[in-house]
């Protein structure tokens, strides 16, 4: 046997899985974001639990919405639309979250305008909204980890 193919076979066994470095680097980068996406959602749970409970009134519910959740929401989309994966796999299934999260902060954005305008309307077009950006950032970390998972990589968007 030459030893040309065995080289060869030596060198493709040693060569790391692309999908899988992508997808630990992409993590590695995203990380900081998946933190402050799960304060985000940790922070909104706490708000509802309050209302729930007849512990906040509508003024400490704009107060939350309108200055940290507002601002946090426009920062992870933010932060998230400067991640460029050099993958093109993993780069698509991250334009899905990028996509989710702008429209998560539009939405918020929304929620906040109706609720200063007290417009009944456009408050329930912008909370439907907000549902529907929540469905898309499933679908997304979904996506991703379907991609990424049988590499050995796990994609935890609220760590």
């Amino acid at each position: 046997m030459s030893p040309f193919p065995l080289a060869l076979l030596l060198a493709l066994a040693c060569a790391g899985n692309p999908i899988a470095e992508a997808g630990e680097a992409y993590v590695e980068e995203m990380t900081p974001l998946f933190a402050q996406n799960r304060a985000l959602g940790e922070q909104l749970l706490q708000l509802a639990s309050k209302v729930k409970k007849k512990e906040a009134d509508a003024k400490a519910v704009a107060a939350v919405v309108s200055e940290p959740a507002l601002s946090a929401a426009a920062a992870i989309a933010a932060g998230a639309a400067q991640v460029h994966p050099l993958n093109v796999h993993v780069a698509g299934a991250h334009a899905e979250l990028v996509t989710a999260w702008k429209h998560r902060s539009e939405a918020y954005s929304a929620v906040v305008t109706a609720w200063k305008a007290q417009d009944r309307e456009a408050f329930d077009k912008a909370v439907t909204g907000a549902g529907m950006a929540l469905d898309e950032e499933a679908a997304a970390a979904d996506h991703l980890e379907r991609l990424l998972g049988p590499a050995g990589v796990h994609v935890d968007v609220y760590p």
